[in-house]
């Protein structure tokens, strides 16, 4: 038999077990390990390090001045063509350059995919290679080589499984979450001060940390007097709400898993479906009908929601059980494909002239209400009183009149304005 104490250790949760890092408290999701430096290198393999070094040096060398030599050769055949065609050379800069250079995703190729394939292969010890050697092997493997199409797709499917999971992974400790999250942080204000320069916009950023065991510094940053909002508006300097909105998140204490739970989720869908109707419509006390959507909210207010999900029932999300199909819809919601649009006076008339059709048809158009539990039985009512009954009512409520009018116009005495003290009374308060 288990003692007390193993029982209490067997039902505590799982996330209470541990809360040192982030990545503790969310035990079910993948980790980012953190890099392992690799041994010190002995002489010898330091002179051949030296070596390799000092050829790429001089290769480096010899391209960067054949390079300089092409560029030279190309700037006097510019001239020549300037002066030959009477147009300046910037004209002719300006044609040999006129190609639009768009960045486009990183997509996964099939090179990078057997690289990275290659790479979990042989880096799996201490001693890393390089790119380069990781290409060589790659083109020498006989077994990459005229692969068919399944095998490419294998190999395109592991590249993509190993960057989405880079990115929803968790810092293995909090010196790497601390450090991942001062880089980001600085990337961010600097790209927030660099949007207000060039567009003149305002922003502030809030960084928090989630949790008592975290070691993060929370920070604050305004795009220029920024700042000055929250006490002209809130009467409080900006660093008081900081404070807040840091013991407010730690006092959530809730890994992934609980902050995407379907009651979570339910709530968060809810919100934003109210929250765009009323920015809408402009009504505060709005309230969302999914029973009769169509003439309670579409024909009334003349808004549709576009973008409501596929294989998702339209019924309010409280009313959603399934996990995907809830997330599904908030995922929508939050990235601004379903919203809210409004209808022209054109439109508004073809969805009436729509239900009249089906109202003629026999259809049902609007939701009849739920009827009482007790519709049709018949009431106890009360028998009107007889003449005794009301004179004796209506002297009950002249006697209570009268008692009440009385004690209004009670004259009240009236106090002394000022009350005079004596120094005698002062000494025996003093005493006691």
């Amino acid at each position: 038999m288990s003692s007390p104490g193993g029982e209490e250790s067997l039902s505590e949760p799982l996330h209470d077990a541990n809360l040192s890092t982030w990545a503790a408290r969310n035990p079910t999701h993948p980790m980012i390990h953190c890099w392992t430096p690799p041994p010190r290198l002995s002489d010898a393999k330091k002179a051949s390090q030296k070596i390799k070094k000092d050829q790429r040096t001089e290769i480096a060398k010899c391209l960067h001045d054949a390079v300089a030599k092409h560029l030279q050769e190309q700037k006097n055949g510019v001239e020549l063509l300037s002066l030959a065609h009477n147009v300046t050379p910037k004209q002719i800069n300006d044609i040999i350059s006129n190609q639009a250079k768009y960045r486009t995703e990183c997509k996964v190729h099939l090179n990078n995919a057997l690289i990275h394939a290659k790479a979990k292969e042989m880096n799996s010890g201490t001693f890393q290679y390089t790119l380069a050697e990781l290409h060589e092997m790659v083109a020498q493997d006989l077994q990459m080589q005229d692969l068919t199409k399944d095998e490419k797709a294998t190999y395109m499917a592991a590249l993509s499984e190993h960057r989405e999971q880079k990115v929803s992974s968790m810092r293995a400790n909090n010196m790497a979450t601390a450090r991942d999250i001062l880089v980001t942080t600085e990337r961010v204000v600097k790209e927030l001060d660099n949007l207000h320069t060039h567009t003149g916009t305002y922003g502030t950023l809030f960084v928090v940390q989630g949790h008592i065991n975290d070691t993060i510094q929370s920070m604050m940053h305004g795009t220029d007097n920024s700042e000055d909002f929250w006490e002209d508006v809130y009467g409080s300097p900006m660093a008081d709400f900081l404070r807040q909105y840091e013991q407010w998140a730690c006092t959530q204490n809730q890994n992934l898993n609980e902050r995407n739970s379907l009651e979570t989720v339910h709530k968060q869908a809810r919100k934003l479906i109210i929250r765009g109707l009323v920015a809408m419509t402009g009504k505060r006390d709005i309230t969302m009908n999914y029973s009769s959507y169509e003439t309670a909210i579409t024909e009334t207010y003349a808004v549709k929601l576009v973008g409501w999900p596929e294989g998702v029932k339209f019924i309010s999300p409280s009313n959603i059980g399934t996990v995907s199909e809830i997330r599904k819809l908030c995922d929508v919601l939050k990235a601004q494909t379903c919203y809210w649009a409004a209808l022209t006076p054109a439109e508004v008339k073809i969805h009436s002239a729509k239900l009249d059709v089906c109202r003629s048809a026999g259809q049902v158009v609007r939701q009849p209400c739920k009827k009482h539990s007790d519709a049709g039985i018949a009431r106890k009512h009360k028998a009107p009183p007889t003449t005794g009954q009301a004179n004796k009512e209506n002297r009950r409520l002249s006697k209570k009149v009268k008692k009440n009018t009385s004690a209004q116009h009670r004259e009240v005495p009236k106090s002394v304005e000022f009350i005079e003290s004596s120094d005698e009374d002062e000494g025996e308060g003093e005493g006691e």
